[in-house]
């Protein structure tokens, strides 16, 4: 949302971001304006969408942009044009309500607010495809837009190479995962992978960069594996040293898998490595296949098949030439399709 007002802002468009929490010095240095909102969740979100409504009664108001259909749930009877930008992992994947009725109350909730909109962005074929199964949303109200990249990227210090060298030191080669530590993300995949081709590249390194609740866990399974030396977390990092990270790294790797009702609806940061010139590896899950093209921008593998994701690690790992072409192909991709400056006339568009 932040690089959607940036790039509004920049085509010459008034733009007003509703936002959470307390006023920032920050809030003042951009180029569109902040209204910030505090107190409980619920109370929150109402005062929001009677400020909307107030405000779309007395201004030219051309069109409002949702982050999630919670935030026009409260949103009712305005003459605007409303676009709710739909992500996957919100929507309910069980279509049998009377076997999960505690999806009810939700599924409900999610179909009466996009009710209120005139139009669905959907971030891949994947997610249209599940409101229109689970949902039962009419087809014509969905557009698929992918999510835009902001390919100008923060100032990188000395400070933040020197970290990052030190981090990498000698090692050769570097695989890493920027995302939030959580079970469907797939670590344990890639560890098991390191753990059955160290002994072809011993000085291997695997760098895991995010926080979750399955952070202690992957830790303790990679102490019980002996790979201390070829794995290493970085925890939370800043935008600079995701990018060095990520221009450091030789593939990037993220296989998910569903979870429950949690499944990858996307994968912004495959587009994030693809913009380094980084080849990816993933998984047929979700919308994965909309943001890695197999054997164009990355190698895809079936869902939780360790020997699949083993073998493709192995395979870009040792062939430099696929490796560069495969990066090359993701880099254009990413800058002539996913920079905000396109991106942002196809939200506009709407």
């Amino acid at each position: 949302m932040t690089g959607m007002a940036e790039a509004m802002s920049s085509t010459g468009k008034d733009v007003l971001v509703l936002s959470d929490g307390k006023k920032t010095l920050d809030d003042e240095k951009k180029k569109y304006k902040i209204k910030r909102f505090s107190g409980w969740k619920p109370y929150r979100r109402r005062r929001k969408a009677l400020y909307l409504k107030k405000i779309t009664e007395n201004n030219n108001i051309e069109a409002i942009y949702a982050d999630s259909w919670k935030s026009v749930e409260y949103l009712k009877q305005v003459n605007v044009k409303i676009v709710v930008l739909a992500h996957g992992t919100e929507i309910p994947k069980k279509y049998f309500d009377n076997f999960y009725a505690y999806l009810n109350i939700k599924k409900r909730r999610i179909i009466k607010s996009y009710a209120n909109c005139q139009t669905i962005a959907a971030n891949s074929a994947y997610t249209r495809d599940l409101m229109i199964a689970s949902l039962k949303i009419n087809s014509d109200k969905i557009k698929i837009i992918h999510p835009g990249i902001d390919i100008y990227g923060d100032f990188i210090s000395d400070e933040d190479r020197e970290n990052v060298k030190k981090i990498i030191k000698n090692a050769s080669p570097i695989i890493s995962t920027l995302a939030r530590v959580e079970k469907r993300k797939g670590h344990k995949f890639v560890i098991n992978a390191i753990s059955e081709l160290k002994s072809k590249y011993p000085n291997m390194l695997y760098l895991v960069a995010g926080k979750g609740p399955y952070l202690d866990e992957i830790k303790k399974y990679v102490k019980m594996l002996n790979l201390e030396k070829n794995v290493r977390f970085l925890g939370w990092i800043t935008e600079p040293e995701k990018s060095l990270v990520l221009q450091s790294s030789d593939v990037f790797i993220m296989t998910p898998s569903q979870v429950g009702e949690s499944i990858e609806g996307f994968g912004m940061v495959f587009i994030d490595a693809a913009f380094h010139g980084i080849a990816s590896i993933g998984t047929l899950s979700g919308g994965i296949s909309d943001a890695v093209i197999d054997n164009k921008t990355g190698l895809l593998c079936e869902e939780g098949n360790q020997d699949s994701i083993t073998k493709n690690i192995d395979k870009l790992l040792s062939d430099k030439e696929l490796r560069v072409e495969l990066g090359s192909n993701g880099k254009e991709r990413a800058r002539s399709e996913y920079s905000w400056t396109a991106k942002v006339n196809e939200y506009l568009n709407l």
